[in-house]
């Protein structure tokens, strides 16, 4: 892919974020760290305080367990909707487009919630999990395709 100058790039999943510029131009792309943010979920003996409750019903023999829904699940979900408002607070018009690197999950969660300023700049998504790799290999890889 060509990553035309003044691109915006944003590499997220439910723990770590990165948002990145092409400082250079399509042949020689040059990403530079515009902002890069990370999150340390709670370990569960912090989030659940106790097993899931039941109920009893008075008639028959019916037992129904109230389920404590997943909270890292919406904790990481929290953390990819602020990525992109991060994303689109840094989109003026001098932003020629965007690309979004995620993974499956994150991603799917991120396109039910586009701004329209940044569903308009969208040049890619890509279902990919590049938040562990440094900067140059993001770069390489995002060329690749």
């Amino acid at each position: 892919m060509i990553l035309p100058h003044n691109v915006v790039v944003l590499v997220v999943d439910g723990a770590r974020m990165v948002l990145m510029r092409n400082d250079g131009d399509a042949t020689d792309p040059q990403l530079t760290v515009i902002e890069h943010r990370e999150y340390h979920p709670l370990p569960n003996r912090d989030l659940f305080t106790d097993a899931a409750g039941r109920e009893f019903s008075s008639s028959g023999s019916h037992h129904n367990s109230y389920d404590n829904g997943d909270p890292h699940a919406a904790q990481e979900r929290a953390f990819v909707t602020s990525a992109l408002a991060v994303l689109a607070d840094r989109i003026d018009d001098d932003v020629p487009g965007i690309i979004i690197a995620a993974d499956p999950v994150s991603l799917g969660h991120l396109r039910a919630h586009y701004p329209t300023k940044v569903a308009a700049r969208l040049l890619a998504e890509f279902d990919k999990d590049l938040t562990g790799m440094p900067v140059e290999a993001m770069c390489r890889r995002l060329c690749e395709w």
